[in-house]
This record gives structure tokens, sequence and C-alpha cells, in this order.
């Protein structure tokens, strides 16, 4: 007996249905057992994705230097929690620091607080070649093979060779520390003035790694490094 898609009798065949009686109904019978079947495999198929509880999720702590206070006076400075000053002096800004090149008029993110990571003020900021803060995020095995996006907002102070620029990275290693694999967002000289530009790349999370750096940079510049970043994300898909 054939049947339309789906297992169901074609609406043609009814009489030929009402005639074969018994063996009509076992063969509907079979062919939603067949269908059964299939659904039960196609939920199974889907199950890993449904299971991924850090999926969607931002990944980085602290990502827009909400915790902990922002400065608001050249050569001050402050930790930003959940940050390692690697370089120069990583900081937190206030948007009303009034030597600040970004403020709460300025171009940004939509979802901003207080606060925007820069390079300092400080001697330590401003003999540096580059300020760089760390974060270092501890991947599950299941993390392995899935796509990322790492994203932010992005600004810089100055223009041409004499400028401070932002950079984010972020650095997948194995447990020795080896990295594996790279995603950045910056330099880009596309961004200019008082304002911040949102930027994103995408790529997957190498086999083997079991952790992420996300390593924020502003480097050049001659004096203040006012170059600012906000509202980072690393999201796994």
């Amino acid at each position: 007996m054939s049947t339309a898609a789906g297992g169901l009798p074609a609406k043609g065949q009814a009489k030929e249905v009402i005639m074969h009686g018994k063996h009509a109904i076992k063969g509907l019978g079979a062919a939603l057992a067949g269908v059964a079947v299939l659904v039960t495999a196609s939920i199974a198929a889907a199950a890993p994705a449904a299971t991924c509880g850090i999926c969607g999720k931002n990944l980085i702590k602290n990502p827009g230097a909400e915790a902990g206070a922002g400065i608001t006076a050249v050569g001050a400075y402050g930790v930003v929690p959940g940050w390692t000053n690697t370089a120069g002096q990583f900081s937190a800004a206030s948007y009303t620091f009034p030597n600040g090149w970004f403020s709460k008029t300025s171009k940004g993110s939509p979802t901003r607080g207080k606060n925007y990571f820069f390079g300092g003020t400080t001697t330590e900021a401003t003999s540096a070649k580059a300020t760089v803060g760390t974060q270092t995020i501890k991947l599950p095995a299941k993390a392995a093979g899935r796509k990322v996006t790492l994203g932010g907002w992005l600004g810089n102070y100055g223009s041409g060779p004499s400028a401070n620029m932002t950079q984010v990275r972020a650095d997948f290693a194995d447990a020795s520390g080896t990295v594996l694999a790279r995603l950045r967002i910056g330099n880009d000289t596309t961004v200019a003035g008082t304002d911040m530009a949102f930027r994103s790349r995408k790529g997957k999370v190498p086999a083997g790694a079991t952790q992420v750096t996300i390593v924020v940079t502003f480097v050049g510049g001659n004096n203040y490094k006012l170059a600012g970043a906000d509202d980072l994300s690393l999201m796994l898909a």
C-alpha cells in the first residue's frame, strides 16, 4: 500500500484502506512506528547542543569595567576586578573623567555603564610601550569545536603614527599554556574621534583548548594612554 508523506494514506486510497481492513491498520501502525524512531533519533542528535550550558553566555567576567571604581583624576589608579595588569597601568576610567577621551555623550555601547577600560595616565602607563590587561577563563571539554565570537566596543586616541590604539585578543591554549588559536579585534584605524565602534570576529574553539586568555592592549601614544574599550564579550554557540 502506498502512502502520502508522513506515513499516512493518500486521500484517493481511502476505499482501499477500508477494504484491506486489518492489513491496512497494521501497515499504518508500522509507518507510525517508523516515524517515532525518526523523531527519537532526531532528538538524540540534537541533545549535545541542548546540553551546552555555557552557550549563549558571555564568558568574560567584569566585561565592562563596572566592578570597582573608575578613575576621575589624572595620575589615579585602581585595580580592575577580574583582570590582571600585565604591563603599563591597566585601569578603568569613569565616563565623567574630565581628562578622558570618552564621555557619556560619545557614541558607544547602548548598554554601557559608568566605566570603561583604558590605558592609564600614571607614570607606569606613560613610560610603557603598551598597557596590557588580561583575564584567563577555564574552558570545559565540550567547548572544543564550537563556534565562538569575540566582540567589543573599541575607541582610539589620536591618529597617525603617534596614535594610542586599542586591540582585544582571545588566545585559546592547551593545559601547558601553548596557544593553539587566536581571535583578534583591532587595531582598527577606521575607529576615530571621541567615539567607540563595535567590532567582532568569529571562529571555532580548537581541539585541545582548556583555557582562553582575553588580552586587552592599549599600544602607542606619546603621553597618556587614553584609548578605551567597553562591553567586551566572548560567546560560544
